[in-house]
């Protein structure tokens, strides 16, 4: 039996992201390396960001290279650097409730992948989230696994 009282196993499908990937949508997307966009995005922070985290994403740092839509002055989709090695990175995507489905986690996702250029990416998700699963499948993601967390 694996874990035991006070241990909860959870997992989901990981997948490689192989450049270039392209998912086009209507709306412009913002990225970190436009200094003007870093500044249109400063002042608006994402749901659930914490505002020193928010500033820290969007001045270049922890959570950078990112790319976002906004619509109606609001952050409506966000891919941004999850993890960072000197050999790979990880996406994090967020998408605003009202926003939902309209492929706008895959399009900022395709552009945060384009620029990591000579890193091994990746896109992992939780088992339950059809949702990120979706966007893998709308960029064509190859399936590269299944990722474990224990936590106590």
């Amino acid at each position: 039996m694996l874990g035991g009282d006070g241990v909860a196993v959870s997992g989901g499908p990981s997948y490689l992201v192989t450049p270039p990937v392209r998912y086009d949508v209507p709306v412009d997307v913002l990225r970190s390396d436009e200094p003007a966009h870093a500044a249109l995005v400063r002042p608006l922070r994402a749901e659930g960001w914490d505002p020193d985290e928010w500033d820290e994403l969007v001045s270049g740092g922890e959570g950078a290279p990112w790319a976002m839509i906004v619509e109606d002055g609001e952050v409506a989709a966000l891919c941004h650097t999850a993890r960072l090695t000197p050999a790979g990175a990880e996406a994090g995507t967020w998408t605003a409730p009202a926003y939902r489905g309209r492929g706008y986690a895959a399009a900022t996702t395709a552009v945060w992948a384009g620029m990591l250029p000579g890193l091994r990416l990746f896109y992992s998700t939780s088992a339950d989230n059809h949702s990120s699963q979706r966007v893998a499948q709308r960029l064509g993601l190859r399936p590269l696994g299944w990722f474990w967390k224990l936590t106590t």
